[in-house]
């Protein structure tokens, strides 16, 4: 099937990176041109041509000076909890941090997307036919930039348009949940290094060390795993079954000449890779114990699995025990002794007091008859009831900001792995509104 070159005003640019909502156009930036579409506005680009007319506003710069100002926030607010030398490290920490962020944030606003495209690569470009000496590109052509957003030609205003709204929102999706996470990472950083003074050498280094470097390896393998699964899911099932685009931007490879070797290395466009470069504070403070915790306790060892996510089902139980025990006992409120004697609620209440399964309120009746119920006891039931409800609410809604940060990361990523997918169906969709692209078509696509 024939494919259109790219001239330039012709053909739109949408990026996986993008924050912004609009497309732009890639434009002429070689020094040479004299092979032109209809006017000599409209030169051929080549794989030397590596930029766009208008900058996109980047993900990149942007999630990292937003990650780092809420991971600095929320640690100088852990650490003001904490009146201990910890504490007061926690805080200078997290001051350092915080202006780390406002220079990254700095930077983001004055970040152009020139150096790090002409950083990129084309690839999937048609090397047997030469524009002033570089291969042409067409409209199967990907270009990589230096920070690992994709782009991709598109010759539909409204296919354009519609991909680049989509990622856009799905980046700030991603933005929003990374600076969430860093501020929840960065608050309970601090008590985590609750009994460190006391701890033995070894456990101290565990404590700083170990236990934040086996998380990163642990999260790092649930995230290639997460992203992996999410590929195939497209790649087999769907809208992208057999979309060309995103099977490129998953598995093509070319032999590209590294400028500072001169020799050919085999790269990839977008391949899933395990080991990457940590993006976010938060990436170096991923607790293994969020996934397995050991404790020994009476001279046993106890083991729980995704702690965080037990921690909420654990505490969610007990508040529904204490909310339905409360619920049980607004029932026998006000109740003389003699219809207490014979209602069944209070009968059943005080074989379950003395069979011992309500311990705590046993322990508050001052006058325990374990005979019958008495109007007493209801009412020190109530009252011990309350709060044990208070507590475990407090507890319930503790243990499920955390279990939501244990989770944050991963919705992350699928928003990211959904902007890359939005790309490819746009091209889809951009194929189908303008099959004929541009009038100078390559008959053989890639060479």
């Amino acid at each position: 099937m024939a494919v259109s070159y790219i001239p330039q005003d012709k053909v739109f640019a949408v990026c996986t990176y993008q924050l912004s909502s609009e497309p732009q156009k890639f434009s002429f930036s070689r020094k040479t041109a004299d092979v032109y579409y209809q006017n000599t506005k409209q030169p051929l680009l080549t794989v030397d041509d590596k930029n766009i007319m208008v900058e996109f506003t980047c993900k990149s710069p942007a999630n990292l000076a937003g990650t780092l100002l809420a991971f600095g926030a929320g640690l100088i607010v852990g650490a003001l909890l904490l009146s201990n030398p910890l504490g007061w490290v926690a805080l200078a920490a997290g001051g350092v941090l915080l202006a780390s962020g406002v220079v990254a944030a700095v930077v983001a606003v004055n970040h152009k997307c020139t150096d790090p495209l002409n950083g990129g690569q084309w690839f999937l470009a048609h090397n047997s036919v030469k524009i002033n000496g570089a291969s042409a590109i067409t409209r199967s052509s990907i270009l990589k930039c230096k920070k690992d957003g994709i782009l991709t030609p598109f010759f539909d205003e409204a296919s354009a348009k519609a991909a680049a709204s989509s990622i856009a929102t799905k980046n700030k999706w991603e933005l929003g949940i990374n600076v969430v996470a860093s501020f929840g990472a960065g608050f309970f950083l601090p008590s985590a290094f609750a009994g460190f003074g006391t701890a033995s050498i070894g456990m101290k280094a565990w404590m700083t060390v170990g236990r934040f470097g086996v998380g990163f390896l642990a999260f790092s393998s649930i995230n290639y795993g997460l992203r992996g699964g999410i590929r195939w899911g497209h790649e087999n099932n769907g809208d992208l079954k057999d979309n060309v685009t995103y099977d490129n931007m998953n598995n093509h490879k070319e032999n590209i000449i590294d400028p500072k070797t001169g020799k050919p290395e085999e790269t990839d466009i977008d391949e899933n890779k395990y080991w990457g470069a940590p993006a976010k504070p938060d990436d170096f403070t991923q607790d293994s114990e969020d996934l397995l915790k050991v404790e020994k306790s009476g001279g046993k060892y106890n083991i729980t699995v995704l702690s965080k996510v037990t921690n909420v089902v654990t505490s969610y139980t007990i508040y529904a025990q204490n909310k339905d025990l409360m619920q049980q006992l607004d029932k026998l409120d006000g109740l003389s002794r003699p219809v207490l004697r014979n209602n069944p609620l209070a009968k059943q209440l005080l074989n379950d007091l003395n069979s011992g399964k309500y311990p705590e309120w046993k322990n508050s009746i001052r006058f325990y008859n374990n005979g019958r119920m008495t109007p007493s006891m209801v009412d020190d039931g109530r009252t011990a009831v309350a709060e044990n409800l208070k507590s475990s609410l407090g507890n319930l809604k503790s243990n499920s900001i955390q279990g939501g940060l244990f989770l944050i990361p991963f919705i992350g990523t699928i928003f990211s792995e959904e902007a890359r997918a939005a790309l490819a169906g746009g091209m889809a969709n951009d194929l189908a509104a303008e099959p004929n692209g541009s009038s100078v078509v390559a008959n053989t696509p890639v060479d």
